[in-house]
């Protein structure tokens, strides 16, 4: 695929992944390589991504998964209690489908951060956007480049709920921040995705002032 077909069309892949196929992890490799060219911080490349492969660890990944999802939704799953052609409906169909099958995606990528600057008072705007401004450029790079080989990923963040049990399962020191979790598996056979829906630039980009005319 050409640049511009690879930057509009890597969507979220949940639904989409093959969890009956092993990953290559020379490939996965690659991509992470390729992730992290993307810019950071001072160039400070504070980085550590885990890329969890045993089963019981990420059968204990998906149930913290699950929890934190159900803690959110009263309990239980939702998703088929809703009309079809609700507007969300399919993405959360695809949500849940992610929370029942977490455990049986080949490889769980979590990129952690370590954050470098000294905190000061009334820094948080400033250091949450270089902190995440770190890892989240990385993150897509990873996805582009796992796109253009066959693989699918998205970014899910839920596990963040239950942040110190992922850092004691997985020996995280606590100077480090977890940037999101990353489902990683080869795309199922067929699979093709077609750019997604966006509103046009018209409608948010503005020049100079917020109520400014379109670009």
């Amino acid at each position: 695929m050409d640049l511009d077909q690879l930057l509009t069309t890597t969507r979220s892949a949940r639904r989409s992944l093959d969890l009956d196929t092993p990953v290559d992890r020379r490939e996965v490799a690659d991509c992470l390589r390729i992730g992290m060219h993307a810019a950071n911080g001072s160039n400070q490349q504070s980085w550590r991504w885990l890329a969890v492969a045993d089963e019981q660890l990420r059968g204990r990944l998906a149930d913290l998964y699950r929890d934190a999802y159900l803690q959110r939704v009263g309990g239980q799953l939702i998703a088929d209690q809703l009309p079809a052609d609700m507007p969300g409906a399919k993405i959360l169909s695809s949500t849940e489908w992610l929370v029942e099958h977490m455990a049986k995606v080949p490889l769980l990528v979590i990129p952690c951060y370590e954050p470098y600057l000294p905190r000061v008072d009334g820094d948080e705007s400033f250091f949450q956007a270089t902190l995440y401004g770190s890892i989240f450029p990385a993150v897509w790079n990873f996805a582009l480049a796992l796109h253009s080989r066959g693989y699918g990923t998205c970014v899910t963040t839920l596990h963040l709920a239950h942040e110190a049990a992922v850092r004691d399962l997985l020996g995280i020191p606590e100077s480090y921040a977890q940037g999101c979790l990353l489902p990683v598996a080869r795309l199922r056979s067929g699979v093709r995705f077609g750019p997604a829906q966006r509103r046009p630039i018209d409608e948010v980009v503005a020049v100079d002032t917020w109520d400014g005319p379109p670009l």
